[in-house]
C-alpha cells in the first residue's frame, strides 16, 4: 500500500494565490504529515499531490504534479493503485472537503480521512446545532439574523462553513455590527459573544473507542477593532480536565453514528469552567504540528494499533506559535 496526501491550498491552481499565512500553516502540517506516515507505514511511498509551483514549499521531494486537464479525483485516481491510500486536506468552505471525500467513496477509494456523512452533518454550523438535540446544556444561541441577538451584547459573526477565524468578526454590539454590516454576507451566522478560554481538542475515532490526544489553548490576536487571528496554540495546557472534557465530547458525539478518523472540537472555558461548544473541525488541525512532540506518540499509530498505555497526563506541554 502507497499513501498520496492532497493538501487544497499547495495543490489547487489558483487564479489568486492563497495569502502568506494560509501557505505556511499548509507547509508546516504537510511536513509533520508526510514524516509521520512514513514512520507509520515505513514500507509504503508517501507521495504529495502538488502544484508544480509549490513544490520549493515542502521539504519532502517525493512529489506528483497536478493535471489541471482532471478534477482532482480523476486525477488522483489515475495517479494510485487499487489498494493504495489518500489523505486530503481541504477546508469544510463550499463543501469542498466533504464533496472531495464523497468522490472518493463513490469511486471506492481507500483513505484516511473521516467518513463524508459526518463531514457534511458538522460542516453547516447553523443547522449542527439543531443537530446537538443531546447536547443543549453546552450550545449558544445561535441566528442567522442579526437583528434577533441583544441590542447591548458582543456579537461573533461568522461564516456558515467557515474554517477558523477566516472572516470571523466580533462586535461591540448590535449599534457596531450594523456600521460594519458592509463585511458580512448572506452566510454569515450570528451568536453571543461569550468571554472565556478558546480550547481545541484533538481527537482520534478508532474502531473501538474514541481517545482524547490533547486539550489545547489557541490564542488569537487583533488584526483589526473587529478581526482576529490564531498566534499560537498551548498545546496540551488543559489535558489535566480530561475527565471534564471527556463527558464535553462524549455528549457531542454521541448526536453522530460510523465516523472514525482524526477530527478537533473546539469550545470555550469560561471563567466559571462551563465548556461552551463552539465548532466541529472533520479533519486534521493546525494543531496537529506540535502532537507528536507533545503525546511522544505517532498519531497515526492509533489507526493501525490498539494502544493501550496511552497516558494525557503524561503529554508536554508545547507553545506552537502559527504567526507573529
Amino acid at each position: 500500500m502507497d499513501i498520496l496526501i492532497y493538501e487544497h491550498f499547495l495543490g489547487e491552481n489558483f487564479s489568486e494565490q492563497p495569502s502568506p499565512l494560509i501557505l505556511n500553516e499548509a507547509k508546516l502540517i504537510i511536513d509533520i504529515i508526510i514524516k509521520d506516515l512514513s514512520l507509520e507505514f515505513s514500507d509504503s511511498k508517501i507521495s504529495l499531490l502538488l502544484n508544480k509551483k509549490n513544490r520549493n514549499l515542502i521539504h519532502s521531494k517525493n512529489h506528483i504534479y497536478r493535471n489541471y486537464v482532471d478534477d482532482v479525483i480523476t486525477d488522483i485516481s489515475k495517479k494510485i493503485k487499487e489498494n493504495d491510500k489518500v489523505l486530503i486536506l481541504a477546508p469544510e468552505e463550499n463543501l469542498i472537503l466533504f464533496n472531495l471525500i464523497k468522490s472518493l467513496e463513490d469511486k471506492n477509494i481507500g483513505h484516511f480521512n473521516t467518513n463524508s456523512n459526518f463531514i457534511y452533518s458538522s460542516t453547516n454550523k447553523f443547522e449542527l446545532n439543531i443537530k446537538l438535540k443531546n447536547s443543549k446544556k453546552y450550545q449558544i444561541k445561535t441566528y442567522k439574523d442579526y437583528s434577533k441577538v441583544y441590542m447591548d451584547k458582543e456579537i461573533v459573526a461568522k461564516p456558515n462553513d467557515g474554517v477558523g477565524a477566516q472572516n470571523l468578526f466580533i462586535f461591540k454590539n448590535k449599534f457596531d455590527l450594523e456600521k460594519n454590516k458592509h463585511r458580512l454576507n448572506d452566510f454569515h451566522i450570528y451568536q453571543e459573544y461569550i468571554k472565556g478560554t478558546i480550547i481545541g481538542i484533538n481527537i482520534v475515532i478508532t474502531k473501538n473507542k474514541i481517545i482524547i490526544l490533547s486539550i489545547n489553548e489557541q490564542i488569537y490576536n487583533n488584526s483589526s477593532s473587529n478581526e482576529i487571528y490564531l498566534s499560537k496554540i498551548h498545546i496540551g495546557k488543559y489535558n489535566y480536565l480530561l475527565d471534564d472534557f471527556r463527558i464535553f465530547v462524549e455528549s457531542i458525539l454521541s448526536n453522530f453514528n460510523n465516523f472514525f478518523g482524526f477530527i478537533g472540537i473546539d469550545a470555550i472555558l469560561t471563567q466559571d469552567k462551563k465548556i461552551v461548544f463552539l465548532e466541529i473541525n472533520p479533519r486534521l488541525t493546525t494543531s496537529y504540528i506540535g502532537l507528536r512532540e507533545s503525546i511522544g506518540i505517532n498519531p497515526f499509530s492509533f489507526l493501525q494499533k490498539n494502544i493501550s498505555s496511552f497516558n494525557i497526563a503524561k503529554n508536554k506541554l508545547i507553545t506552537l506559535r502559527i504567526s507573529k
